[in-house]
């Protein structure tokens, strides 16, 4: 039951992310560390110790990319710090299922956005770039990844 409590607490924080995201196109350090700590929580409550060590190692290394891609102007750090947290939440054995999940969110997401924008006429002349809210791509993607532990649960 506890470890149902900490994927649906998983699932409230990145929603908060992902809303905040889109509305201000921001996502503070702090809903990500809070994140990071449920996610380490819930890792430690459903793992041995080489378990627990396997969730710290995708989030690491997702961090290192992340801030890689973040270096690089590829995405912003909130969503590095937000991909690492939910990465937390996943043991190193399932980060492809993350980082497909994601990209597929992310994928649609963006598809969305740019029928939106055509079809709202939204594009202003000599202006063509607009900003994806990927924190909503990452909180589809952990939910999605999540949702195999929350029914074994139930």
């Amino acid at each position: 039951m506890l470890e149902a409590i900490l994927v649906l607490a998983c699932y409230a924080l990145v929603l908060a992310a992902a809303i905040g995201d889109v509305r201000h196109r921001h996502i503070p350090n702090l809903l990500c560390l809070v994140l990071a700590g449920v996610a380490l929580f819930y890792a430690i409550m459903t793992n041995d110790l080489a378990g627990v060590g396997s969730h710290l190692l995708h989030a690491v290394l997702a961090l290192a990319v992340g801030m890689g891609l973040f270096a690089l102007g590829m995405i912003g750090g909130g969503d590095a710090k937000l991909y690492s947290a939910a990465a937390l939440a996943i043991p190193f054995s399932r980060a492809l299922s993350l980082l497909g999940w994601t990209s597929l969110v992310g994928l649609v997401l963006l598809v969305a956005m740019m029928i939106l924008r055509r079809s709202l006429a939204l594009r202003k002349k000599g202006k063509t770039a607009f900003t994806v809210p990927y924190g909503v791509a990452i909180a589809g993607g952990l939910m999605l990844a999540l949702l195999p532990d929350l029914e074994v649960v139930f």
